[in-house]
């Protein structure tokens, strides 16, 4: 295809693309949840043993399933288009399993970033395209334009401006370019890295 694209994964969105693309995250998990409540307090309130607790915790199973292929179908549609309309795709390394126990566990359960990256690596191979996982340290935190890295220019949740040259971009967007640059065998690579190895020069943690 001759393109390249990083990919920023969150919890807000489910990735937003260095070509500036913002995907949505379906929050397939939290929009049942309610019907799950009823279910769950149902099958609570059956005796043991009986046949309507049998019943009753296998409509919980039927709704954690429905789920399930729910976040499955949305995983490999996602990474269909990437793979389709990309050479190289670049995300961060991320240690999934580990984030998954902090205080962010049920939407990042919910989201499922796992079972995406593995699709998307499964989907490069079949179809000759690369997948490159970049090391996560810092790209929220980096210039896309500059390199100049501090936490400073992270001003919230969704904004970035460096606080050097002044590049002011949505920071999720700012994320995905640094996360491409890390993948590609370039000069802006070899500057960003610099960067990371000197962090007191850059004004980084």
């Amino acid at each position: 295809t001759g393109s390249q694209v990083g990919v920023d994964v969150g919890t807000t969105y489910f990735c937003i693309t260095s070509d500036g693309e913002f995907v949505e995250n379906p929050r397939h998990f939290q929009r049942s949840m309610k019907a799950l409540r009823v279910k769950q307090r149902s099958l609570s309130r059956k005796k043991r043993g009986s046949n309507r607790r049998k019943k009753a915790k296998a409509a919980v199973a039927k709704l954690h399933r429905k789920v399930a292929r729910q976040r499955l179908d949305f995983h490999h549609k996602t990474a269909t288009k990437l793979i389709r309309e990309n050479d190289l795709v670049a995300h961060e390394d991320l240690n999934v399993s580990g984030m998954g126990r902090g205080n962010l566990a049920r939407s990042i359960h919910d989201v499922g970033w796992g079972q995406f990256f593995s699709l998307l690596s499964q989907k490069a191979a079949s179809a000759a395209r690369t997948v490159v996982a970049v090391d996560p340290r810092y790209t929220s935190q980096a210039c896309s334009q500059c390199g100049h890295t501090c936490r400073e220019n992270r001003v919230s949740q969704s904004r970035f401006v460096c606080q050097i040259c002044g590049h002011t971009a949505n920071a999720d967007w700012n994320a995905a370019l640094n996360i491409l640059a890390r993948a590609l065998p370039s000069v802006q690579n070899v500057e960003v890295m610099r960067g990371l190895r000197s962090p007191v020069l850059q004004g980084g943690e």
